[in-house]
C-alpha cells in the first residue's frame, strides 16, 4: 500500500470533484488511457482499472512525457465524501481507495455527537476538575491518567467506576485509552507559573523544565483520537508562552476552533478567592464562546468559615504561633531592606482573598485567619468551601495540595454547562440540562490552517 496523498475535496464551479494528478498512478497500474471503474460505498470510493467503463485516466503533458490525471465529477460517485473536509487517497496495485482521514471522520463525527458525552481528564490530580461535570448526566467520565499515586487513589475513589491510569503520560500510548468524546485537564504549571521559573531558573525557558514538555504528548494524544472538544486549564503565563502558543496553533492547524481566555474568578464569577487561570476551548464543530457572569464577589470570607470556636481557635493559633513570629520577622527584615515580602491576615470581611497555593500547609506565606488568639489557618472544611469541592480524604496537607493545584469547582462547573449547550445546540432534538453563559476571544481557524490546499480541482490540481 502506498499513500498518494492527503487532500481536501476539489470543487469546480460549486460542485465536488476529485482529481489526482501523479506519475506514481503508472506504477499502480493506472497509466494514461487506462479505462476504469468507480465502486462508491457509504463513505469511500474504490478505483480499479476496467475493460469497458466510462471512466479514463487522462493526462497532460510534462519534461519526459505525461503525467498521468484521475479526474472525477460524477456527483452520485462523490456524494458520500461531499461532507468531509479532507480525504486521504491510498493505492495498491490496480486498487486506489479514496476515503475519509481520521480527522475528517471526527469533525463530522463531532456533528452528530449525542449525550452522554465520554470524559478523559488527563493530569487528574485529586479530580477538582471532574467534579465539576458531578450531577450532569450528560457527561460521563470514562477515564483519568495521573502519576501521583494519593491524588491517583483520591481521583479513583470519587470514580470508581471510571478507568485510571497511574503513568507519565510520556509512556501512555493512545491505545491504553477508551474511547472518548472530550479531552479535559491541567497541564502541569510548576514549570510555568512565576515562582516555578524562579526557583528552577527558567526564565525565558519554562518548556526545559520537568514539566515544560507535557504539552507535547498531550498533543500526540489529540492528533490520534481527535476529541470533539477539549479543555484545558493552566496559570495565565501560560497562554503567552511558547508552549501555550504552540498548543493554539497546533490545534487550528489540526481543524480546531480555539477559543481562550483568562478567567477572572473575583471580579467575574463572583468568587472570593482571585485565582486566575488561562482557560482554553477547542471544538471541531464550531467556535465556542464563553459567556461570563461580569460579577464581583460581594461575599465575605467569612460565609466560607467554621463557626467560631474558642478552644479549637486558640489551639490553631498557638500551632504556628511560632512560625507566625518569624514570619514577622522576616517580613520587618525584608521591608528595612525595600524588599516586598509580606502574608496576609484575614478579618473574615474580605470579598478578596489571594490565592491559597497547594505549599500552603507549609505555613510560609498565608493568607492566615485572625483569632482573638493569633492568625490561624484555614482549614480544610474552609477551603474546601471557598474551591466549592469536597474532598474524600480527610488528610490535611493532601487536601491541601489537591486543592491548591486544583480549580474553582463552581466555575468550571458553569464552563462545562456552557460547553454541553454548545454541543447539543447542533442538534435541535437534544435538549441541554441547563441554561448556559458569554465570552471572551475565540479564533476560528482559516481553511489555510486546517488543511493543504493543492488547488481549486484537489489533489495535483493546476
Amino acid at each position: 500500500m502506498k499513500l498518494l496523498a492527503v487532500t481536501p475535496l476539489g470543487r469546480n464551479r460549486e460542485t465536488s470533484r476529485l482529481w489526482i494528478e501523479t506519475r506514481r498512478l503508472e506504477a499502480l497500474g493506472f497509466p494514461p488511457g487506462t479505462p476504469f471503474s468507480v465502486e462508491a460505498r457509504a463513505e469511500e470510493l474504490l478505483l480499479k482499472p476496467a475493460i469497458l467503463a466510462e471512466n479514463h485516466v487522462s493526462s497532460r503533458a510534462v519534461h519526459g512525457g505525461r503525467r498521468p490525471i484521475i479526474d472525477l465529477a460524477n456527483q452520485s460517485y462523490l456524494r458520500g465524501l461531499a461532507n468531509f473536509p479532507e480525504l486521504k487517497i491510498t493505492g495498491w496495485f490496480e486498487r486506489i481507495r479514496v476515503a475519509p482521514t481520521r480527522r475528517a471522520a471526527a469533525i463530522l463525527q463531532s456533528r452528530r455527537l449525542a449525550p452522554p458525552f465520554r470524559v478523559v481528564e488527563a493530569f487528574a490530580g485529586g479530580g477538582t476538575m471532574t467534579a465539576a461535570l458531578a450531577g450532569n448526566e450528560q457527561f460521563r467520565v470514562q477515564a483519568g491518567i495521573e502519576i501521583d499515586p494519593t491524588y491517583a487513589d483520591e481521583w479513583q475513589t470519587a470514580h470508581p467506576n471510571a478507568a485510571l491510569i497511574q503513568a507519565d503520560i510520556r509512556a501512555i500510548e493512545t491505545s491504553d485509552l477508551p474511547p472518548f468524546d472530550i479531552l479535559i485537564g491541567g497541564i502541569p504549571c510548576t514549570s510555568h507559573s512565576n515562582l516555578g521559573r524562579a526557583k528552577k531558573g527558567l526564565a525565558g525557558k519554562p518548556e526545559l523544565g520537568d514539566t515544560g514538555d507535557l504539552f507535547i504528548p498531550v498533543l500526540s494524544l489529540i492528533r490520534d483520537r481527535m476529541p470533539a472538544a477539549i479543555v484545558f486549564e493552566n496559570v495565565p503565563s501560560f497562554g503567552s508562552s511558547l508552549a501555550g502558543e504552540v498548543i493554539v496553533t497546533h490545534l487550528e492547524r489540526l481543524g480546531y476552533h480555539v477559543f481562550s481566555t483568562i478567567l477572572k474568578p473575583n471580579a467575574d464569577w463572583g468568587e472570593v478567592e482571585d485565582r486566575q487561570r488561562w482557560l482554553l476551548v477547542a471544538t471541531l464543530d464550531r467556535p465556542f464562546e464563553l459567556r461570563t457572569p461580569a460579577v464581583q464577589c460581594q461575599t465575605p470570607v467569612s460565609v466560607f468559615l467554621d463557626p467560631p470556636d474558642d478552644a479549637r481557635d486558640e489551639a490553631d493559633a498557638r500551632r504556628i504561633a511560632v512560625t507566625i513570629e518569624g514570619l514577622r520577622a522576616h517580613e520587618e527584615r525584608h521591608r528595612a531592606m525595600g524588599h516586598g515580602f509580606g502574608f496576609s491576615v484575614l478579618t473574615g470581611n474580605e470579598t478578596r482573598i489571594p490565592v491559597i497555593p497547594k505549599s500552603y500547609h507549609k505555613v510560609n506565606s498565608g493568607p492566615f485567619l485572625q483569632t482573638p488568639f493569633g492568625p490561624r489557618l484555614l482549614r480544610l472544611s474552609e477551603l474546601q468551601r471557598i474551591r466549592g469541592h469536597h474532598l474524600l480524604t480527610g488528610h490535611y496537607a493532601t487536601g491541601v495540595e489537591i486543592l491548591g493545584q486544583g480549580v474553582l469547582t463552581r466555575v468550571f462547573r458553569a464552563i462545562f454547562q456552557q460547553l454541553e449547550e454548545h454541543i447539543c445546540a447542533h442538534d435541535p432534538g437534544i435538549a441541554p440540562s441547563s441554561s448556559a453563559a458569554h465570552g471572551k476571544t475565540s479564533r476560528a481557524p482559516t481553511e489555510s490552517a486546517h488543511y493543504p490546499v493543492f488547488g481549486k480541482g484537489g489533489f495535483g490540481a493546476k
